[in-house]
């Protein structure tokens, strides 16, 4: 089925393997080999160790599920910032060996090896496992490495053999190498996805890319036309060396603990998160037509309501009202609430956004000059309920402000 024998491109993907547990471990090394769990901070685990994995724990689980699984667990309390060192660090060393490297996450990127081989004199397995063991003496982690042909090839390559794994796959190899993979194992392709292709008898990676092309289109989207295509070694997916700069939609959430079913603490956390994703809208010069917001319950359940907005604007003051009737919507008193949490969708550049007669042109003239200033930071909405950089898990008894502009003031 498949004709490629050579290197029309070739494309390694690094994937950090229990990157928050192992970089616990590696930060203090009398958690070497031991079960690690992070996420004390939240009450539920967030990073699972494999030596925790054995035993049953998975992301979510409380502490006290974890300790009847796994008694000799060490629960942590992340550190984002240590995680932000080693992802630096893991993709300074990267760049030693390829200039032309996508940071996809904060432990997983994507790398151009093509043409590499004579200036590194390695052939390109040389060179993952190289830039492998770089990595893992330096930082004392582990990371999965796997090059293919494509982005999608690449990534299931680097999934195949964790931990510290290594695996190529050449244009020869990969009808023997789809048929190991499920569907659902399949990088783009969701439980849902999955369910419904296997139906139609599409149960490997093999059965998926063996479909005709009148078979994918005619039953799925685009995206699945693509992924069909980058699992035969056609390339549709390029790697992005830059820094992301346009956004189908934005969200920001957070997790707190102990979970909550105070009102004013839940909407004063929901307008944070809201102000934080239309700030980000600003910087990138998009409107908003769509906002989600949702809270979580401690049970994991998600109550969550959309507000398609009359006319797309940057300025969340300008919807606040719509954005209360939604929360009331969700809200029950009698419940405790873990996360909030908002998407912002339907984004359209500032310039492509005409006035509607719906909008209050006068409201919308103060927005353009005092959002500016909120900005840069020369005004404030009012003292937040927590300081966002430093959210902590302790009981504080503390009266929350709405960090919200009323138009009522404006006026």
């Amino acid at each position: 089925m498949f004709s490629i024998h050579s290197w029309p491109q070739v494309i390694l993907h690094v994937d950090g393997d229990a990157f928050f547990a192992s970089v616990m471990q590696a930060a203090r090394p009398h958690l070497k080999g031991k079960p690690v769990i992070t996420g004390h901070e939240r009450g539920i685990a967030t990073a699972i160790s494999y030596e925790a994995k054995k035993y049953g724990v998975k992301r979510g689980m409380t502490l006290s599920e974890i300790k009847k699984l796994c008694p000799t667990c060490h629960f942590v309390e992340s550190d984002y910032e240590l995680f932000s060192l080693f992802s630096k660090r893991m993709f300074e060393i990267i760049k030693q060996f390829s200039p032309v490297i996508e940071e996809y996450s904060i432990d997983e990127g994507f790398v151009d090896l093509k043409g590499l081989q004579r200036p590194l004199h390695m052939n390109y397995e040389a060179i993952g496992k190289k830039m492998k063991e770089t990595i893992e003496s330096n930082l004392g982690i582990t990371v999965s490495v796997g090059i293919s042909l494509t982005k999608s090839l690449a990534k299931l390559a680097s999934n195949f053999k964790k931990p510290s794994g290594l695996t190529v796959i050449q244009g020869p190899d990969i009808e023997s190498f789809l048929v190991k993979i499920p569907i659902q194992k399949v990088w783009g392709i969701g439980p849902q996805t999955a369910a419904y292709l296997q139906k139609w008898g599409v149960k490997t990676a093999f059965d998926f890319v063996s479909q005709t092309q009148g078979f994918i289109t005619k039953h799925l989207s685009k995206p699945f036309f693509e992924i069909w295509q980058e699992l035969q070694g056609k390339q549709m997916y390029a790697i992005n060396p830059e820094a992301k700069t346009t956004y189908s939609s934005i969200s920001k959430t957070q997790t707190f603990y102990p979970p909550t079913s105070d009102k004013n603490i839940l909407w004063s956390r929901l307008l944070i998160h809201i102000e934080d994703a239309f700030n980000k809208a600003r910087r990138y010069h998009y409107a908003v037509g769509s906002l989600f917001i949702f809270l979580k319950t401690q049970e994991f359940r998600y109550h969550g309501r959309e507000i398609k907005l009359a006319s797309k604007t940057s300025y969340p003051a300008l919807v606040r009202d719509e954005i209360k009737q939604a929360f009331e919507k969700i809200y029950q008193p009698q419940i405790l609430y873990r996360t909030t949490g908002c998407t912002i969708s339907d984004l359209v550049e500032n310039k492509a956004v005409q006035e509607t007669l719906f909008q209050n042109s006068s409201a919308q003239n103060k927005m353009e000059k005092i959002y500016p200033l909120l900005d840069a930071k020369k005004i404030s909405f009012g003292t937040c309920l927590y300081d966002k950089t430093t959210l902590s898990h302790e009981k504080k008894e503390i009266k929350p402000s709405i960090p919200y502009l009323s138009l009522k003031s404006l006026g």
